[in-house]
């Protein structure tokens, strides 16, 4: 009898490593709240670790057993409504009436600023917002005068067409940073060749004397149309195109007097058509003569 009361008082209560373990985890815990009161907490990286236990604990909280205590006294990790009344409010979103007063109130912010600023230069000797320097001077003083000498040239340029009858065969094409001159090759060389007729001669020594005074870039551009050609002097479009830019450079430098280094010739064949090459006067349009003024 004495053997079986010492068993069934054995076999009573927890076990005896049950309260070891409890008193591990007590102090454990101590251990954190303590080594947490200790240190200065990063808010953005307490706020994510916050949110990560947060979704943990809304997974595990089916019951809605933990919402009877938010634990506000840090921070909740359940929910962000039970933030104190004085938290930040959020940012106001694009297109709300809030948004447009805030962009006005920065917007008013830097206009105040910038008037105090003109305000203090204004009042400085010797300084001003509309001043120039003398660099600045000089090169607005070169633009202008460029300017001036391509209006000129634009206007003597269309006094010759006039003069010389032959408007319905040249075109002025202002263009970004160029003006180009566009000149039918059939008032300047025959079918075939790339020598100037004596009535191309004479309309490029009319029209070269207005290129005399620019100062500006000038390029002579050969185009043809697309029927092949094959002689021992031209064996493509190519050198028949290249060589009549060539001969035009070659009258607006020695016989009109523009400077050698304002000039370069070009020649493009039949690969920048401005016409339809399948009908005759497409082709023709195409067979030209190209005089580009750099405007820049």
């Amino acid at each position: 009898m004495a053997r079986r009361r010492s068993s069934e008082e054995e076999g009573g209560g927890l076990p005896e490593w049950m309260a070891t373990y409890s008193d591990l985890v007590t102090l454990l815990l101590c251990f954190f709240v303590l080594l947490f009161s200790m240190a200065s907490v990063d808010a953005s990286k307490f706020e994510a670790v916050s949110a990560s236990i947060r979704n943990s604990f809304s997974i595990l909280n089916m019951s809605g057993m933990m919402n009877q205590n938010q634990g506000d006294q840090i921070i909740s990790v359940t929910d962000k409504t039970n933030a104190p009344e004085d938290a930040e409010e959020p940012p106001p979103q694009p297109g709300s009436k809030e948004y447009e007063e805030m962009l006005q109130g920065t917007i008013d912010a830097l206009q105040t600023q910038v008037a105090e600023l003109e305000g203090e230069l204004a009042e400085t000797p010797g300084t001003s917002q509309y001043e120039l320097t003398e660099e600045e001077k000089i090169q607005n003083e070169i633009r202008e005068a460029r300017q001036q000498k391509l209006n000129n040239f634009k206007k003597d340029i269309k006094e010759e067409i006039d003069r010389l009858g032959i408007g319905g065969y040249v075109a002025i094409v202002e263009e970004e940073e160029q003006l180009v001159l566009r000149l039918n090759s059939q008032i300047l060389f025959d079918s075939g060749s790339a020598r100037l007729r004596p009535e191309g001669r004479n309309v490029m020594l009319g029209l070269g004397e207005s290129f005399k005074d620019l100062d500006h870039l000038i390029e002579v551009q050969g185009h043809t149309d697309t029927v092949p050609i094959h002689t021992s002097q031209f064996p493509s479009n190519w050198e028949l195109s290249t060589q009549r830019a060539t001969n035009v450079v070659r009258i607006l430098q020695d016989e009109c007097g523009v400077a050698p280094a304002q000039l370069r010739s070009t020649g493009f064949g039949e690969y920048q058509p401005i016409g339809d090459n399948t009908t005759p006067e497409g082709r023709q349009s195409n067979r030209r003569i190209d005089i580009v003024v750099t405007t820049a």
